[in-house]
């Protein structure tokens, strides 16, 4: 029965823990960010990293300054916000990229 309640606490506690680490749109507003655009990648996205541009179906193309990996997916939906200062960031998958924009011609 104890082995029991541990695995059920520590359900919980992940489950908690990995929902408080997810950016979301309410989440980057708290933080002064409002939503400019939806958009989506275009092809497989497996995450942001500096290395790689990362191209949009409505012609944009965004390098990320921070990084992560995701699990592959196949056109996600992208929201572009921007801030006050101008500070630019794009929310994937619940994960949200600081970075800029540059020219895709």
């Amino acid at each position: 029965m104890k082995k029991l309640f541990a695995y059920f606490l520590l359900f919980c506690i992940v489950t908690v823990a990995g929902k408080s680490y997810a950016a979301d749109l309410a989440s980057l507003s708290n933080e002064g960010y409002y939503l400019v655009t939806e958009t989506r990648v275009i092809g497989e996205y497996k995450g942001c990293t500096a290395s790689e541009a990362l191209r949009f179906v409505n012609g944009t193309v965004f390098v990320c300054s921070t990084f992560g990996y995701d699990n592959a997916q196949y056109m996600p939906v992208v929201y572009i916000l921007k801030n006050k200062d101008g500070a630019v960031k794009v929310l994937i998958n619940g994960k949200d990229y600081s970075g800029s924009f540059i020219d895709g011609r």
